[in-house]
């Protein structure tokens, strides 16, 4: 094997400067678009990274450029010693920002400690601001500890808090002013997402409820004529506006009618330690064995380089659901 260059990129010259990182693909919610009401089998805990084995694999890849990395699941809130793991990430020469996504139901118990290890960013999933809606959208009556949640992180002093919805004709798509109205008086980035065609939706199911982002736009700025467009970085997944005089800023994301690929820098880390390049792809590489087999971190960054040989120039959800569908739900591969 040959010395891998100072900068990890794939096949197309995108630098990779960002992981996702699956801490555990157990979830406290069942919602409609990610898993069946009665869920999914778990991993066997044997089988899932150990907070060292994550430290070595973000430490091999800091030393090739890797920037950002940001906790996911499943909830990750629901593994034990989560802001412990953080405040261990957020130590590591070359890592800028260690940032988290939740559902918020456990965010009110560990925002502080969440803070205190050094994280300042958040992504909170929230697809509805009904609570009798979220019942039927999450399968579970949990609505007052996610937005408690939310308000603990404000008050904490995260920002911006990414307030993300998924959007689904028919179900929640009449929410967008809701949405909206709380960027006014508080700095939340309100984010629509594209609904994804992930795990067991079925074609007729997607078709039914996607949205697509021209439409989103359309009724934002039907409701403020005068929503003012802001510039988005490069490798930015949303597009983004800003209701005026608002603390906040609204935005969608599209990886479906408008794929955001060129400026991809992300790779996916699942909890039984998977090697995901592309959300949209099946194709995983197995790091876990390696891992456990003590390999070093050159070889880390080996098999790393391996994985990114397979990150297609762009996604397509819709060709794989035609070919059948994904493999994994979004808790198995990491949000």
């Amino acid at each position: 094997m040959t010395t891998l260059p100072l900068a990890l990129s794939d096949s197309f010259g995108r630098r990779i400067e960002y992981l996702r990182i699956s801490l555990t693909d157990r979830c406290n919610l069942r919602c409609v678009y990610c898993m069946p009401e009665e869920g999914v089998p778990y991993e066997n805990l044997d089988n899932v990274l150990s907070f060292e084995e994550i430290e070595r694999v973000v430490r091999a890849l800091a030393s090739v450029g890797l920037k950002k990395v940001r906790l996911t699941g499943g909830e990750p809130l629901v593994r034990k010693n989560v802001p412990e793991l953080a405040a261990r990430l957020t130590a590591i020469p070359g890592i800028r920002e260690v940032t988290l996504t939740t559902n918020g139901i456990l965010l009110a118990r560990d925002a502080q400690a969440l803070w205190d290890a050094g994280v300042r960013r958040l992504n909170l999933s929230m697809d509805t601001l009904q609570p009798e809606r979220f019942i039927k959208l999450a399968r579970r009556a949990e609505f007052e500890r996610a937005w408690e949640g939310l308000e603990t992180a404000l008050a904490v002093g995260f920002t911006p808090i990414k307030l993300n919805c998924v959007l689904m004709r028919g179900i929640n798509d009449d929410e967008i002013e809701a949405f909206g109205q709380l960027t006014k008086d508080r700095p939340l980035s309100v984010r629509f997402l594209e609904y994804m065609p992930i795990g067991q939706v079925s074609n007729a199911q997607w078709r039914a409820h996607y949205v697509k982002n021209e439409d989103a736009i359309a009724q934002l700025k039907a409701l403020w004529p005068d929503l003012e467009t802001l510039d988005d970085a490069p490798e930015s997944t949303s597009s983004n506006f800003k209701i005026p005089g608002a603390r906040g800023t609204v935005g969608v994301i599209n990886p479906i009618s408008h794929r955001f690929c060129e400026g991809c820098n992300r790779l996916r880390l699942t909890a039984n330690g998977k090697l995901v390049p592309c959300l949209a792809d099946n194709y995983e590489y197995d790091l876990m064995r390696p891992l456990r087999e003590s390999c070093s971190a050159q070889e880390i960054l080996e098999h790393a380089a391996a994985a990114l040989a397979h990150k297609p120039i762009q996604s397509d959800f819709e060709g794989r659901l035609a070919r059948g569908g994904s493999l994994r739900t979004m808790s198995q591969i990491g949000g």
